[in-house]
């Protein structure tokens, strides 16, 4: 993510159980963000997509290429960029999740956690 060189950067911390990090590292690696980057986007409703194959990227560079050497009309060739447009906002950015989609990936348990922190039950 682009960020104004200027702005400082807050610290969140989390505690996590060992096998939870591994599943968040494991996820942030396929991808390929760090565990923050990934963890980030997360928070904030977007949802990391995985790299995207080579064949897609062989097929984008064949396009292009086709584009840059074939004589087109300038009416089919913006239909043309058009079209890369939304092959690569389908399948290259992120897009948010809603509310619905992120609760339904949550597991819930129905063990009550008590705070790390701070006062208990018990006084």
């Amino acid at each position: 993510m682009n960020r104004n060189p200027k702005e400082k950067l807050a610290r969140i911390e989390i505690r996590v159980k060992p096998k939870d990090k591994d599943k968040i590292k494991r996820l942030a690696e396929k991808c390929n963000l760090s565990i923050s980057e990934y963890l980030l986007q997360r928070a904030l409703g977007y949802a990391p997509r995985t790299e995207q194959p080579d064949v897609f990227f062989d097929f984008y560079n064949k396009l292009c290429e086709l584009c840059n050497t074939a004589g087109f009309t300038p009416e089919t060739e913006n239909k043309l960029l058009v079209l890369i447009d939304e092959i690569h906002s389908e399948l290259l950015l992120l897009e948010k999740e809603t509310i619905t989609q992120i609760k339904n990936g949550i597991e819930v348990s129905d063990e009550w956690r008590p705070p790390d922190s701070g006062l208990s039950k018990t006084g």
